[in-house]
């Protein structure tokens, strides 16, 4: 499993300490999160669309996984990845915007019709 920090200031030179020390509760498993996604991508978006092993994210004090979505189809396999999805660990929301939702669609769509099916 991967771990990403956000919010973080990197310099561009010189040293640079990190320390972390943060506590997540996570009732969400990582296959719960990337199950929840798949189901929302076919139901509302695409049966074409599928979401792939997430990433636990840290925010602040704050937890998600983020959950790559990919289209593929039945002769060609996975075609690539339209967007990310993020799913709160300790609640299971998903966090979908009407952007997110257009950009998702504006990918698969460029990427299937670029595909030789």
């Amino acid at each position: 499993m991967s771990i990403t920090l956000e919010t973080i200031d990197v310099p561009e030179s010189g040293l640079f300490e990190l320390n972390i020390q943060q506590i997540v509760d996570i009732k969400v498993n990582a296959d719960t999160a990337r199950r929840r996604v798949t189901r929302y991508v076919g139901d509302y978006l695409g049966d074409l669309l599928y979401g792939e092993n997430p990433t636990l994210v840290l925010q602040g004090s704050r937890a998600i996984w983020r959950v790559p979505i990919a289209v593929a189809t039945g002769e060609m396999g996975r075609i690539g990845q339209v967007g990310v999805m993020d799913v709160d660990v300790e609640t299971g929301e998903l966090n979908v915007t009407d952007r997110l939702v257009q950009e998702i669609e504006h990918n698969a769509h460029r990427l299937v019709t670029r595909s030789p099916l």
